[in-house]
């Protein structure tokens, strides 16, 4: 019977547990986001808004539909990061620039190595390297790499966490870094 009791006791607590836990992680949510907005408290603020001059709609171009497949054998990597490439050639989502597909993949905490892969010939072309990713659009040249949160910040004391903005050069098919 004494078994019986603690069970029951059990599960009603680890009920009453998980609705508390699930409103604690809204209260947080939303705390956090009041917070960044406000930056009124000590720990927040290391935080950076991210603000550049410039947007997207800035180095806007017109979308193609082309589709060569990848070319594995005109860059070095890639042979070493077919399936990475390939994968991420299918992808509606990375699709960059017009022609362009932007394929990334991880190289270790924290770090992630790109191509720029060119729809209309199938050749590869070096990309940057990023630790928190990339923000690119179809449309335009411009390329984010380690986009700040939801909210456009970065954390002050984070050497990779810096925002850098990169316009991709289609005559040299290289990506110049300029200032936000």
């Amino acid at each position: 019977m004494k078994n019986l009791a603690l069970i029951f006791t059990f599960l009603i607590l680890s009920m009453s547990c998980n609705d508390n836990e699930k409103t604690l992680k809204k209260k947080e949510v939303i705390s956090k986001s009041v917070t960044k907005k406000n930056q009124k408290t000590d720990s927040e603020t290391d935080l950076i808004k991210f603000e550049p001059k410039i947007s997207f709609s800035d180095y806007q171009v017109n979308v193609e539909k082309v589709n060569v497949k990848p070319n594995l054998n005109s860059h070095e990597l890639g042979n070493q990061f077919r399936s990475a490439i390939r994968e991420d050639f299918e992808k509606i989502e990375s699709l960059f620039a017009g022609h362009y597909t932007l394929a990334y993949w991880g190289c270790g905490s924290p770090c992630q190595v790109s191509v720029l892969i060119d729809r209309r010939t199938g050749k590869i072309y070096d990309g940057p390297t990023a630790s928190l990713g990339n923000k690119f659009q179809k449309n335009s040249r411009m390329l984010i790499v380690n986009p700040p949160d939801s909210l456009g910040y970065y954390k002050k004391d984070c050497p990779y966490c810096i925002p850098e903005i990169y316009i991709l050069n289609e005559d040299t098919k290289k990506f110049e870094r300029i200032k936000p």
